[in-house]
């Protein structure tokens, strides 16, 4: 239970480091590209197929935030998929 709950909190943080790295590669490409800044970017389907698009790590190396976007994806896989391998380990028996 306790375990669950501390990959919980490790999954939320580093969903909120990965929303927050984004949300300023965001800022930057509209300063770059002189638009406006829109504050619900998220629920933009410009935004959102932008992001899935391949060169996201490329605005993210413009803006400078290329290792912390690598850190905060890395922080989202390491949580998620050791949420899960923690779970299997926690139920074989032995």
């Amino acid at each position: 239970m306790v375990r669950g709950l501390v990959w919980f909190v490790l999954f939320g943080a580093a969903s909120l480091a990965f929303y927050r790295v984004n949300d300023r590669i965001v800022w930057d490409i509209c300063r770059r590209e002189r638009r406006p800044y829109p504050q619900a970017w998220t629920f933009s389907p410009y935004w959102q197929w932008r992001t899935i698009v391949g060169g996201w790590y490329t605005d993210a190396r413009r803006a400078g935030l290329l290792i912390p976007k690598a850190a905060a994806t890395a922080a989202i896989l390491i949580a998620s998929i050791g949420s899960v391998v923690m779970g299997i380990l926690d139920r074989v028996p032995g």
